[in-house]
């Protein structure tokens, strides 16, 4: 196959990776971490640098498409985005089933699909079991029946068709445009994730420690940043010529639509790639994204600090890593991506469906960490008392109903 656009998009979104896993790598940028950070300490400071990550995308997504830039109705449909963050059906059980399994399995495993490849680069052989874990359950979920039979049969028919009621997605101004009866204008559509990300930008700078912060703050502008170039390769005027080019190939390279920074579904299509023998059709632009980070992260290692082999301390730990790494897996198919796929990718979309797979992850993930906290502490104590004392802590019944205390 000659070097074409779709060529040049692959070393790009390479270039992308390579700098996400290398800052990954320095910050220690994770989701994961936020999560614990809050529950444990309290400490919101790196869930601040998240959101501010998220709110500079959404912003960004939001400005690129009102001018025309972006093409973001391509998220509508599979045939022209990996995943179709805005397809018209939201089925929001599986979100939200897909986002709890995955926010459990991240806890589980010390981290998201982007920790885990950063500490794949660091030679951490804990996240090559986990990486492998992912990719054995996402492929099942991809590339059989799996998925249909265990979960969509019956989570697809809860849906809510938008496109019934005419909309044209699953994103905020698409469903406002519907039940509130008003025209699907674009500056709807402006208006919308400026409101979103301008919630989110006074929320994380309120604070004055985080204001403070000015690695964290730079952080996440560049990561915000890295997943808006990932829109505008696939999305923007290059993207719409790549479409074109796409058009005319006999064999078009494998889930190549409009995307941006994603980690889950990659791990199938990389395992697909294997498996043909690593014909170019299969290089997609998610394989790329999973070497860069990884290779990223390695080259930040060597450079700055140095490998550091590491394996697990007991079978119990390298139980509870399979489990997590399996979780994450089906969760984040079914979630349509994961902290950052969904969280930052996913979100810039507006589409209810990432709203709902982040909340699942954020409130899973916390619960099981609290959950984990509990049992340790108490190691006495039945599953029952552990569970309800996490519900008190989560607020979700009253503290009055709390069983356990910290020691």
């Amino acid at each position: 196959m000659e070097f074409g656009l779709y060529s040049q998009t692959l070393i790009w979104f390479f270039a992308i990776a390579l700098v996400f896993g290398a800052l990954a790598n320095k910050t220690n940028f994770c989701t994961m971490g936020a999560v614990a950070d809050w529950a444990n300490f309290g400490d919101l400071n790196r869930m601040r640098s998240w959101v501010l990550a998220i709110a500079f995308t959404v912003i960004g997504v939001g400005v690129l498409e009102y001018m025309g830039i972006l093409d973001m109705t391509l998220t509508s449909s599979n045939q022209t985005s990996t995943p179709p963050y805005r397809f018209t059906n939201f089925v929001w059980l599986r979100h939200l089933v897909g986002g709890v399994m995955f926010g459990i399995g991240m806890s589980l495993a010390s981290g998201c699909g982007n920790k885990t490849l950063v500490r794949l680069g660091e030679g951490n052989l804990k996240s090559l079991v986990v990486l492998l874990m992912i990719t054995m359950s996402a492929s099942l979920m991809f590339f059989t029946s799996f998925d249909y039979n265990l979960f969509l049969q019956w989570m697809n028919p809860l849906g809510i068709d938008f496109a019934e009621m005419g909309a044209n997605g699953q994103d905020i101004a698409s469903v406002i445009s519907v039940v509130a009866e008003v025209e699907d204008t674009p500056v709807l559509r402006l208006m919308v994730p400026l409101t979103v990300g301008g919630i989110q930008l006074i929320w994380v700078f309120m604070s004055p420690e985080f204001r403070r912060q000015k690695a964290l703050v730079l952080t996440s502008l560049i990561v915000g940043g890295l997943a808006l170039a990932g829109w505008y390769l696939t999305a923007g005027p290059q993207g719409l010529e790549l479409i074109e080019e796409l058009e005319f190939m006999d064999n078009p390279p494998y889930a190549s639509g409009a995307q941006s920074v994603t980690f889950i579904g990659p791990t199938a299509h990389l395992a697909q790639y294997v498996y043909s023998g690593f014909e170019f059709t299969y290089l997609s632009l998610g394989v790329v994204l999973l070497l860069g980070v990884v290779s990223g992260s390695f080259l930040y290692t060597i450079i700055f600090r140095g490998i550091r082999l590491e394996w697990f301390v007991a079978w119990d730990d390298f139980f509870r890593h399979v489990i997590g790494g399996i979780l994450m897996g089906v969760g984040g198919v079914l979630a349509l991506g994961c902290t950052i796929g969904q969280g930052i990718t996913g979100f810039s979309t507006m589409a209810l469906g990432s709203f709902v797979s982040i909340a699942g992850i954020v409130v899973a993930s916390m619960m099981t960490m609290k959950y984990q906290y509990y049992s340790m502490i108490h190691d006495e104590s039945s599953m029952l008392d552990v569970f309800i004392t996490v519900l008190a802590d989560m607020h979700f019944i009253p503290d009055r109903h709390r069983r356990l205390e910290d020691l």
